[in-house]
């Protein structure tokens, strides 16, 4: 394998762990590009003794597709503001007490370079449900880049590449 300072390494695997940027290097690959927006509280005060998700949670993941969704599309309207941003409630307290909440989902590129409170409205909101309490106040908020594989049946890709480097090709796989 050769890398991107020119030294040939002998090697019979090769991880690629580009992140969200893939640029060229995987455009064959079933890949894409998600934004998201996510949050961060100060302390609640208390242990939250499990994580939460709402069940919009349900929407976004090929595992909970069958009658069970079909159910929950059919019978419960999703709010607007979760629909437009394609979100979901997922919440874990961190060590430091505090929770990180998100997330929104956003396909299409050029992505925004900003981010939108309206969403992070509805995760306040729809966290004091659950809790029957309000929440801390917020103290970070961000939006990041990460790559999906959109393959359902494929979590890891292999391939061979097609030039050789040494007596046999290494395998590649793109995680």
């Amino acid at each position: 394998m050769r890398d991107d300072h020119g030294t040939v390494h002998e090697t019979d695997l090769v991880l690629v762990c580009p992140g969200a940027t893939l640029g060229g290097l995987a455009r064959d690959l079933p890949l894409r590009r998600v934004r998201l927006q996510m949050m961060q509280t100060a302390p609640l005060g208390e242990d939250l003794t499990t994580s939460i998700a709402d069940g919009d949670s349900l929407r976004y993941y090929p595992g909970f597709a069958g009658t069970a969704l079909d159910e929950l599309t059919a019978s419960e309207e999703q709010r607007p503001v979760a629909a437009q941003h394609r979100m979901q409630l997922l919440c874990v307290q961190r060590l430091h007490g505090g929770l990180t909440a998100g997330d929104t989902h956003a396909y299409d590129e050029p992505f925004d370079f900003d981010v939108d409170e309206e969403p992070y409205d509805h995760l306040v909101a729809v966290t004091e449900e659950f809790l029957g309490r309000r929440l801390p106040r917020v103290v970070r908020r961000w939006a990041g880049v990460y790559s999906q594989c959109i393959d359902p049946t494929r979590s890891c890709t292999e391939r061979r590449p097609t030039k050789t480097y040494g007596s046999s090709p290494a395998r590649v796989a793109a995680v």
